[in-house]
C-alpha cells in the first residue's frame, strides 16, 4: 500500500490550520498531482499483476553510498527514491511516474517546454535510480538485469515528437507495454524481494517537522473526506457532520485524527488529552479523551 507523503500530509493539515504563502501552495499542488498520478498508475499496476507471480514493491526507499557511484567527487549517503520496482518475468523493473500539467516537447534527446526553454534532463533521474538499485542488489549478492522506465501519466499532456521507446510510457500505450512487462516468474524471487525490504527506509531522512509552533494553529475540527475548510458540526454527542459533503465523522474518530494530525506536524510534541482539546478548539474536550485513552482505545 502506498502511504502519502509527509510533506503534502503536513500541507494538506496546515492548509486548514494556518495560512499558506504562495510558494508553499505551489508545493502542495505539485505533490497531490503527484500523488495522484502514483495511485493512478498503481491501479493500472495492479490490474496488469492481478493473479500472477509478480513482486511489487511501491514509493521504495533506501540508503546509498555516494562515493560508489560513478562519481568523480564522494558526497556521502544519500537517499533513493523509486516509485515502484517491479519483479516480473525474472526480471527487475522500475517505474518513475510523472503527472505533469504542462506539455513538452523532444529533440535531440532533450526536454523542452512549449516556449522552447529547455526542460531539465528527465533521463538523469531514472538512470540514477537504476544504477544505485543495481549497486544495493550487487551488494545483496544478487545478480539482476533492471529495466527503467519513465512513465507520463497525464491524459491531457501532449509529448511533441515523443520517440517511440520501450522505455517511455504514456497514457495511450501504457496498458500494452504493462501487459508485455508483467509476465508470471518462472522462479522463485523471495530472497531478493526479502532483501529489498530489509533494505527500505521506513522513513526519508527528507522528512521534517513542520515550520510552526503549536500556537500558530488554527484550533476545530475539520472534514477529511473534501477540501472543505468550515469546521464540522456537532450532531450529538457522539457524532459530527460535514456540511459541504455530508461525511460524518464519530467523536472517537475525531480525536484520532487528531492525534494523527499533532504527530504529523512535529511527531516531538507531546500528546496530552489537554493538547488534543484544545487542538479540537474544545470541540472534545479532556475528560472524553482521558476516557478513551483508560479504555485503552488510544495509545499516545
Amino acid at each position: 500500500m502506498r502511504t502519502i507523503p509527509l510533506k503534502l500530509k503536513q500541507l494538506q493539515i496546515l492548509s486548514r490550520r494556518t495560512l499558506l504563502g504562495s510558494t508553499e501552495e505551489k508545493e502542495k499542488e505539485k505533490l497531490t498531482r503527484g500523488w495522484h498520478g502514483e495511485l493512478g498508475f498503481d491501479k493500472l499496476l495492479d490490474t496488469a499483476v492481478r493473479g500472477k507471480e509478480i513482486y511489487h514493491l511501491r514509493d521504495y526507499r533506501f540508503k546509498i553510498d555516494s562515493g560508489t557511484e560513478t562519481l568523480k567527487v564522494a558526497s556521502g549517503m544519500s537517499e533513493v527514491q523509486i516509485d515502484n520496482v517491479l519483479i516480473a518475468g525474472d526480471h527487475v523493473y522500475t517505474f518513475e511516474v510523472k503527472n505533469f500539467g504542462f506539455d513538452l516537447i523532444y529533440d535531440s534527446k532533450i526536454w523542452f517546454f512549449e516556449s522552447g526553454r529547455e526542460y531539465k534532463d528527465l533521463s538523469m533521474q531514472v538512470n540514477r535510480q537504476r544504477t544505485s538499485l543495481e549497486h544495493l542488489i550487487r551488494n545483496g549478492g544478487f545478480n539482476y538485469d533492471i529495466t527503467s522506465h519513465l512513465v507520463f501519466v497525464n491524459p491531457s499532456q501532449t509529448i511533441y515528437n515523443m520517440p517511440n521507446l520501450e522505455n517511455l510510457l504514456v497514457p495511450s500505450n501504457t496498458p500494452r507495454r504493462l501487459a508485455k512487462i508483467c509476465q508470471p516468474n518462472r522462479y522463485d524471487h523471495g530472497n531478493i524481494a526479502d532483501y529489498l525490504n530489509s533494505r527500505r527506509l521506513l522513513k526519508s531522512m527528507y522528512d521534517l517537522p513542520a515550520n510552526v509552533e503549536f500556537g500558530e494553529l488554527r484550533t476545530g475540527v475539520f472534514c477529511y473526506q473534501c477540501d472543505s475548510v468550515a469546521e464540522l458540526v456537532r450532531v450529538n454527542s457522539y457524532k459530527y457532520c460535514c456540511h459541504s459533503c455530508t461525511k460524518e465523522f464519530t467523536t472517537f474518530e475525531i480525536v484520532s485524527i487528531l492525534i494523527d494530525e499533532l504527530k504529523t506536524i512535529n511527531e516531538a510534541w507531546e500528546i496530552s488529552p489537554a493538547r488534543i482539546s484544545a487542538f479540537s478548539g474544545g470541540a472534545v474536550s479532556s475528560s472524553t479523551v482521558r476516557r478513551y485513552k483508560r479504555d485503552r482505545r488510544l495509545l499516545f
